[in-house]
């Protein structure tokens, strides 16, 4: 078996420190540079990768044992053998988009408010790149949607508030039931306007967080959620 090697950090240079540091160790769990069951570095080698105090690391690793993504094996931490999930149920198609549309609903606001306030400048022109791509092929749309959504929820500064939305969002684009509703024939006509309208509405969005404009980001937000669930569960079939 080939032995990875172990991932170096950059110094942490902005926002809240410990926060930052999750994010990052968070990233290297999720892309597979921190493999389950590989002990995590020395707090000191963390200190001076991250060019930080052993305080603030230290709240960081608190924070991903309680989240789930390490356990505590002596006086080492371990990447978790099995990562935290959140799961959803509904008994029927459309409840189970209206159970995820909810979730969204409570979270994403927050998500777009935060992160019109402390994304940086690369991570606002990303979002807006992102917001520009336009397309009417219903694949490469869900997987720019989903790069939209995740990149908002990375830029909000909240690591823990990222991957609550992140099990989310994967609930809802891993979903048979949600896709059998986009994909029907029957649906095309409607799911090329879902995909119109989501892409106008993506486009207000980054709009609004590059000028920096919170009430009119939160605002778009919450008007797009709702007209996408609302055309799902009135107008699929």
């Amino acid at each position: 078996m080939t032995q990875l090697s172990a991932p170096s950090f950059d110094p942490v240079a902005r926002r809240t420190v410990s926060a930052e540091i999750r994010q990052r160790l968070a990233d290297a769990i999720h892309t597979g540079q921190l493999a389950p069951g590989t002990p995590l570095p020395a707090e000191r080698v963390l200190c001076l990768e991250f060019g930080v105090a052993r305080t603030s690391v230290r709240e960081a690793i608190q924070g991903l044992v309680i989240a789930g993504y390490l356990e505590r094996r002596g006086n080492r931490s371990v990447v978790a053998e099995h990562l935290p999930q959140v799961n959803f149920a509904g008994d029927d198609r459309k409840a189970l988009v209206t159970q995820l549309f909810e979730v969204r609903q409570v979270i994403e606001p927050a998500i777009v408010e935060m992160a019109t306030r402390r994304a940086t400048d690369e991570e606002r022109a990303l979002i807006f790149e992102i917001a520009s791509r336009v397309t009417r092929d219903l694949e490469e749309f869900r997987e720019i949607d989903r790069q939209f959504h995740t990149a908002l929820a990375r830029a909000c500064g909240n690591p823990l508030l990222n991957e609550v939305h992140a099990k989310a969002l994967s609930s809802l684009f891993g979903s048979g039931d949600f896709a059998s509703l986009l994909y029907a024939e029957v649906n095309r006509t409607e799911v090329l306007d879902i995909i119109k309208t989501s892409t106008d509405a993506h486009q207000a969005i980054a709009d609004a967080l590059l000028k920096g404009h919170t009430r009119k980001a939160v605002a778009a937000v919450v008007a797009h959620l709702d007209d996408v669930e609302r055309r799902m569960v009135e107008r699929l079939l």
